[in-house]
């Protein structure tokens, strides 16, 4: 599943809808297959594969723009 964009409803807005942009998020997350980047530590891949590392740094740009566009 592609992240398109989420829309302001789904904007976090301090503490008042905190549980509910959380929730989002980790459902966005998860329907991209990312959600491992904040459950927990993803190693940063090895230089020597250069595919890998390449991927890796995908995955979390990927994160880092889904989680940045809700806030």
């Amino acid at each position: 599943m592609a992240f398109n964009s989420l829309g302001l409803q789904y904007a976090l807005d301090g503490s008042s809808n905190y549980i509910a942009w959380k929730d989002c998020m980790e459902a966005v997350l998860e329907d991209n297959c990312l959600k491992d980047f904040i459950n927990q530590e993803v190693p940063k891949r090895a230089a020597a594969n250069a595919q890998e590392l390449a991927e890796w740094k995908k995955c979390v740009a990927r994160a880092r723009r889904i989680l940045l566009e809700g806030v």
